[in-house]
């Protein structure tokens, strides 16, 4: 893990079975030392949650998460290495195999998007946080 003021925190998120769980975990450690509100952190646990679960299900790959706090929240982005942008799928409600990521996406993230990082891609979400003034804050 990496950590600037400026630059955010940046962590290798790799395809093993606990890796969720602990970037989840992470994640929620992160933004509360920064005084994030609990709406705010159980918004961005679950972005990272969908963008990382995305990043190895269809890119195949670890995943590069970073999280870098602003004035209006928090701007999650996950690098893999395959260039293909997200696909927007119906819903499975049935059989519960997916096609929520970017309905969630689009409804916890004030903006988002897609653009060439690498050999592969970066998915990026702003998040609307209110942060306390505490001693680890942005």
């Amino acid at each position: 893990m990496t950590e600037s003021s400026t630059q955010g925190i940046t962590w290798r998120v790799p395809r093993a079975p606990a890796a969720f769980a602990w970037a989840r975990e992470v994640t929620r450690t992160v933004l509360t030392r920064w005084g994030c509100d609990a709406e705010g952190i159980d918004s961005v646990v679950l972005l990272v949650s969908e963008l990382v679960t995305n990043a190895h299900r269809h890119g195949r790959t670890d995943a590069d998460l970073r999280l870098r706090a602003s004035r209006d929240g928090v701007r999650v982005a996950v690098d893999d290495e395959d260039p293909a942008p997200p696909v927007r799928r119906s819903p499975d409600l049935v059989s519960g195999t997916g096609g929520l990521g970017l309905h969630i996406l689009e409804r916890l993230s004030s903006r988002w998007g897609v653009e060439p990082h690498g050999g592969g891609k970066r998915v990026w979400a702003d998040v609307p946080c209110r942060f306390a003034v505490t001693a680890g804050s942005p």
